[in-house]
């Protein structure tokens, strides 16, 4: 007796769950949007097929080279933005020709004019 109310509330919970797929997967059938997810699945199988440790390594890699600088600008921003309401100075021209005194400031121009200079020279190279 157990066993056919524990059967059928098991049935019960699967014809329900059933009908929901159903109603979930509708939608993707009309649009042919099925077919995207299952390219999309198929092309993940290739790469886990294709993909070695040292190309996850490589793609790894290459993705903290581009993440560390770009975490690096974010948080000097923060630096600089939380310093500035902290602060209460009166900003002016001279206090600001005054942050050149300081070599870190000098060394960042430097380092951004120069990333300016090679993106320069790169652009002309590519439209000759």
């Amino acid at each position: 007796m157990i066993d056919k109310i524990v059967d059928q509330n098991i049935d019960t919970q699967l014809s329900e769950g059933i009908s929901h797929f159903l109603e979930k997967i509708t939608p993707l059938l009309k649009l042919n949007r099925l077919d995207n997810i299952v390219d999309i699945l198929s092309l993940l199988s290739d790469l886990v097929d294709i993909i070695d440790n040292s190309t996850i390594e490589k793609i790894s890699n290459s993705f903290e080279d581009i993440l560390v600088p770009v975490w690096e600008v974010i948080n000097a921003f923060n630096m600089s933005k939380m310093e500035l309401s902290y602060i209460d100075k009166k900003y002016n021209l001279r206090t600001v020709f005054s942050l050149l005194k300081d070599p870190d400031t000098l060394k960042g121009i430097s380092i951004i004019l120069r990333t300016l200079q090679i993106m320069a020279q790169r652009t002309q190279k590519t439209s000759e």
